[in-house]
């Protein structure tokens, strides 16, 4: 695998920011048995398996958020993501987001909604070799970014074909966002209201129940002990009033990496890949 540390201007976000790139590349002594996974576009082998270096091969894409007080390089520093993903030939995108819940900040601040679903995506197909398939293209994370991939995979369905949220923040947990003296609250208007808008699932999710909309897979997951785990179960319930399709796992565990390393490995399973 090759690992890539990318500092680029965005126009969107009118600053500078980082984003960490896993990409598959041959492994050292790597003998493939000629199978090839059905994720790879129009690609050639070689006599070793796949030709890595040819331009018609395009692979899978994970984006991968993080969450509050994170960064672009937590998932590299504290799980075992490259390896997980060396496995399976997927490129993983993680981009710095700050405290912002993934949304455009008021007061003129990043517009980080309109980076995530317009100037990313784009950036990340014109730089490396990744499908343009909405089946290869997927979007997951953790407490900030779990509640942040739900609303980016639920606001833009047509750009993601799976979805997954590790301990997302979720419903009343808003409330705190909205606040005056919260960790959030550069990204919201004081006393700005959410309901109805992109920024509440239970709403997002209803809309796309409602309007038989065609909506990516959908995956969450939770440890029992976690504190975020009341409002994960009224979400699901929610979900389940309405008729939502998706997959739940939940298991003992609080908000550490220690259950979110071997979540992302069950979700690595739930995607549509194959194993090199």
């Amino acid at each position: 695998m090759a690992f890539i540390q990318l500092k680029t201007f965005s126009k969107t976000l009118r600053t500078k920011t980082d984003i960490q790139v896993i990409l598959p590349t041959p492994l050292a002594g790597e003998i493939m048995d000629g199978a090839m996974s059905s994720q790879f576009e129009r690609s050639k082998m070689s006599g070793h398996g796949l030709d890595y270096y040819s331009p018609e091969l395009k692979c899978p894409v994970l984006y991968l958020l993080h969450g509050t007080y994170g960064d672009d390089g937590d998932w590299m520093r504290f799980s075992r993501i490259e390896s997980y993903a060396q496995n399976y030939n997927l490129c993983v995108v993680m981009p710095d987001a700050e405290n912002s819940c993934y949304r455009n900040m008021p007061r003129g601040g990043p517009q980080y909604y309109d980076y995530f679903t317009e100037e990313l995506p784009e950036m990340i197909k014109w730089m490396f070799p990744v499908s343009t398939r909405r089946e290869d293209t997927f979007i997951a994370g953790l407490s900030m970014g779990g509640a942040g991939a739900f609303k980016l995979g639920m606001s833009k369905p047509e750009m993601y074909g799976y979805v997954a949220s590790l301990s997302g923040g979720f419903g009343k947990s808003m409330e705190k966002a909205t606040s005056d003296d919260s960790v959030w609250s550069m990204a919201f208007e004081p006393g700005e209201k959410t309901e109805g808008t992109i920024d509440d699932s239970c709403w997002l999710a209803s809309q796309l129940v409602e309007k038989k909309i065609d909506y990516p897979k959908f995956y969450m997951c939770c440890g029992t002990e976690d504190f975020v785990y009341p409002s994960n179960t009224q979400f699901k319930e929610h979900l389940d009033r309405i008729g939502f399709r998706y997959d739940y796992h939940e298991q003992p565990g609080v908000h550490n990496w220690d259950f979110w390393d071997d979540e992302i490995q069950r979700i690595l399973e739930w995607l549509p890949l194959q194993h090199r």
